[in-house]
């Protein structure tokens, strides 16, 4: 993490040496711009002045906010602009008035608003360290107070744990402040309607510190523990979370803090609905689905978790045992979706388009507003695969498996 102080000047070459960058690694978008490093946004920006390459951005002061413009050309949907507005990174700005002058470190930004213009422009405000503390600290007393044993502070982490539930601290980034299990995902809508709030671009966090939680690859080869992070907009808010998060039973994590998943093997002829139910509320498989596709139904852009399935392409039943946790094999669908998905009564053909079946009436089509325009956005060779099986062996309307195939 990135120690610097706020108001004191700093070269580019002087922050590359406080973050130990190798020699092979400077130059590049440390030169122009901004750049990530080490799970860090780094922004260096000329404010009412051009700078060496020419391009004279529209970079102003509008009292204590910086109104910045990234570089040409980008727009919202490009990933690197997604992650720099998300929150689950710190985001240091450093600015200057002359070109080639040092820059001046504003501190951490967090991002106000943001246009939706090419270049994107985001509009920036500073919290003071001791504003970041205090909030910490808020959330420090009010978990002593519900009886929470907090740990000593990590480098990145602080753990807070009463009885079974464990919780983290972040103590390397100010967003987003507290984790909690991904086990929890399902009870995301319940703390969103106490007034907790999430990160808008991704589901789950990533960090090594947090060892009593399950793990899974993220982007790297080796898997990292992860969870789901919140912020708070007041101490009320956050005494409301933990009504709510104190009155849910605690519910049972599948991997241990060696970052083994536990199996569940059920014979698909004795399983019954509820064994079903919680197989798809608190899988892997579920999990991995929820990630990949940032807690949304493939087809309607429902983000409630709880209004979401993990639905099987080749049959939970039919599959194997690898099968059933592969990914490829699964989509993740709205709960009515993944009924009729689950009946044979929807499918999707090689390019992607939903299949529905004569079976589905028309009064229900309309009813649960079908529509034959839906279609998944991609499917890779396994996938396709898997959906060329559901076609031909699951989906119920021969003329047009007839046609698909």
């Amino acid at each position: 993490m990135f120690q610097g102080i706020v108001g004191e000047k700093y070269s580019r070459e002087d922050v590359q040496s406080m973050l130990d960058v190798p020699p092979d690694k400077r130059g590049g978008n440390w030169d122009t711009g901004y750049t990530e490093w080490d799970g860090q946004f780094f922004i260096f920006c000329n404010v009412n002045v051009a700078g060496r390459t020419g391009h004279d951005y529209s970079n102003h002061w509008d009292g204590s906010k910086l109104v910045w413009q990234a570089k040409n050309g980008t727009n919202i949907r490009q990933p690197q602009m997604q992650r720099l507005l998300s929150g689950r990174m710190p985001v240091h700005v450093f600015h200057r008035h002359q070109d080639r002058a040092p820059f001046t470190y504003a501190g951490v930004g967090q991002p106000l608003r943001h246009e939706n213009t090419s270049p994107v422009s985001v509009r920036w405000s500073f919290e003071t360290q001791k504003r970041v503390a205090d909030r910490r600290n808020v959330l420090r007393e009010v978990l002593t107070e519900r009886g929470f044993v907090l740990e000593a502070p990590r480098t990145k982490t602080q753990r807070a744990a009463r009885g079974d539930l464990v919780t983290y601290l972040k103590i390397d980034s100010d967003a987003y402040p507290l984790v909690l299990g991904p086990e929890w995902v399902d009870w995301l809508t319940d703390f969103e309607l106490a007034g907790a709030e999430r990160p808008a671009n991704r589901l789950f966090y990533h960090n090594s510190t947090m060892r009593a939680f399950p793990r899974k690859v993220h982007t790297g080869t080796d898997a990292i523990p992860f969870g789901i992070d919140f912020r708070f907009p007041s101490r009320e808010v956050f005494q409301r979370f933990l009504d709510v998060l104190l009155d849910t039973p605690t519910p049972i994590a599948e991997g241990n803090a060696d970052g083994r998943l536990e199996t569940v093997d059920v014979d698909p002829r004795t399983e019954t609905e509820t064994t079903r139910a919680a197989r798809l509320k608190q899988s892997k498989f579920r999990r991995d689905l929820l990630d990949r596709h940032n807690g949304k139904c493939m087809i309607t852009r429902i983000d409630m978790p709880d209004l979401l399935r993990a639905s099987h392409i080749k049959p939970w039943a039919r599959s194997t045992g690898k099968e059933r946790i592969d990914p490829e094999n699964g989509l993740l669908l709205a709960v009515h979706l993944d009924g009729l998905f689950d009946k044979g009564l929807i499918s999707f053909d090689m390019s992607g388009r939903i299949l529905i079946s004569e079976k589905v009436s028309p009064v229900t089509r309309a009813a649960l507003g079908l529509n034959p325009e839906w279609h998944l956005e991609e499917m890779g060779q396994a996938q396709s695969d898997y959906m060329s099986y559901h076609r031909t062996k699951v989906f119920v309307d021969a003329a047009a498996t007839a046609a698909a195939s």
